[in-house]
């Protein structure tokens, strides 16, 4: 049943493709402002919900504005299934009873900190003054939450507090670990970079929900710097976090539909190194290394290398072999580097016990 945690859901699903390209996403979307994409994304949920289940629909949009506007949407949504981007973009500049309403679904739903979170810092701050110089063309009384929440850029701050957690030399109190679980979600992707290194510094176990956090940021975080920090946390963490649960999780991401997540997954486990040691986990990366992204398959070169004894096999080193022809750069080099660790790996393993012969030998 549609409901206010499934619209907020699905619209922050609907941003994904934001984080890649977001000026070529618009362009895609229809629509030729900042704000007009983002309400397209914020009601394509509630337009869909509406046509198969309408009274659940309307509900759900009175929990979250209520009025002319609210009024207007409902009376709208069968036709904004066929012509949305326009007609969205025509009514936000000629309706302020629809101002008022797309205003409350932009923050009820979170779209303005999920759209932020998902982009790395300069991104961030395109989108951040962009925004802000669409309002402008609005009546200054308009749109007034919204253009406090863009005008407090404010990551610096709690960037530079989330630093200064250095002084503790690892020895955190339980509201730092709370301010690091908070930064690993923050809008700024500088801010969920620095709270990763600092939980690396955490000189005890962290708690489950910490490395959960850690975990989604380094498979799934749009920035790629920041992906690299959490990754080289949970290594960091290794001896402390590692589990087969999440091996498991890990395997399973390897297989993912997003080449992103695929690659950051092998990444992750190159961190783990012996600790993601199973067969399962070298089966999957065997197979990603035939995959169409190359960042896929040079990951899991390098996790190959790293994941120790279990990954030197003939098999794995014939795909390192194959693999030192691929025609990007960066895999072969993978390749090579994974292929020298693992014969220098080989090299110190004992030799099987010499069969000795039962019979006479022939002459």
């Amino acid at each position: 049943m549609f409901d206010l945690e499934t619209w907020r859901t699905q619209a922050g699903e609907r941003l994904i493709q934001f984080a890649r390209n977001p000026r070529q996403d618009i362009q895609i979307g229809g629509t030729s402002t900042v704000l007009a994409y983002l309400t397209l994304r914020a009601l394509e949920p509630f337009i869909e919900a509406f046509q198969v289940e309408p009274v659940a629909a309307v509900l759900t949009l009175a929990e979250v504005t209520r009025g002319p506007g609210a009024d207007q949407i409902v009376r709208r949504a069968t036709q904004m299934r066929y012509q949305a981007p326009g007609l969205i973009e025509r009514e936000i500049r000629n309706s302020r009873d629809l101002r008022v309403a797309v205003e409350q679904l932009l923050l009820t739903l979170d779209v303005i900190h999920v759209a932020r979170q998902r982009l790395n810092s300069s991104r961030d701050e395109w989108l951040r003054l962009t925004l802000l110089r669409e309002l402008q063309s609005f009546d200054g009384a308009e749109f007034g939450q919204l253009r406090r929440l863009l005008h407090d850029p404010g990551w610096q701050s709690r960037y530079d507090t989330i630093r200064s957690l250095r002084t503790r030399n690892g020895h955190y109190t339980a509201a730092d670990l709370v301010l690091l679980h908070d930064g690993l979600s923050d809008s700024a992707s500088h801010v969920r970079a620095a709270a990763a290194r600092m939980l690396g510094q955490f000189a005890e176990t962290p708690p489950g929900p910490l490395v959960k956090a850690l975990t989604r940021v380094a498979l799934y975080d749009c920035d790629l710097e920041t992906r690299y920090a959490a990754a080289r946390t949970l290594g960091a963490l290794r001896d402390r976090i590692a589990s087969p649960q999440l091996i498991d999780h890990l395997a399973e991401c390897l297989g993912d539909d997003d080449s992103f997540v695929r690659s950051a997954a092998a990444l992750v486990l190159s961190q783990l190194g012996e600790l993601a040691g199973t067969s399962v986990i070298v089966d999957r990366l065997v197979d990603l290394m035939a995959d169409a992204d190359p960042y896929a398959r040079e990951a899991a070169a390098r996790a190959l290398g790293r994941i120790g004894q279990i990954a030197a096999t003939a098999t794995v080193m014939s795909v390192l072999t194959r693999a030192m022809e691929d025609p990007d750069p960066n895999v072969h080099e993978a390749a090579v580097d994974a292929l020298t660790r693992l014969r220098k790996l080989r090299a110190t393993l004992p030799l099987p016990p010499a069969k000795h012969p039962t019979g006479p030998l022939a002459v």
